[in-house]
């Protein structure tokens, strides 16, 4: 009757304890080296997101800036426009971008005490 040696590990039976043991030996390199390369990827993967979110943080700032010096030109323009209507009371300009002409609220801001 031949003894035959069970590894848990690889859920298989052996020949030999040599063979057993190798096979288990085996067995847990691939274990740890696909545990290592899952290690790699989620480190990749975080690197990639914190990379990405400093990228996003860094395009709000500028937007942000932005915005902030349109607010204020905006408010420097209506200053000198405001001055310049109170001293000669008009003021007129002639323009072919559309996106200068004055929109609704223009003329209700020119209507309306704020």
């Amino acid at each position: 009757m031949a003894v035959k040696f069970f590894s848990d590990r690889t859920n298989s039976y052996y020949n030999s304890l040599e063979e057993a043991t190798r096979a288990e030996f085996e067995a847990k390199e691939k274990e740890n080296l696909a545990k290592i390369q899952k290690e790699r990827e989620n480190a990749a993967l975080k690197e990639k997101k914190e990379k990405e979110a400093a990228e996003r943080k860094a395009m709000a700032e500028q937007v942000e800036k932005a915005r902030k010096d349109l607010l204020n030109a905006q408010k420097t323009y209506r200053d000198a426009l405001s001055a310049f209507v109170d001293k000669y009371h008009t003021y007129h300009y002639s323009t072919s971008n559309p996106n200068e002409i004055p929109t609704l609220f223009d003329v209700f801001e020119k209507i309306l005490p704020w």
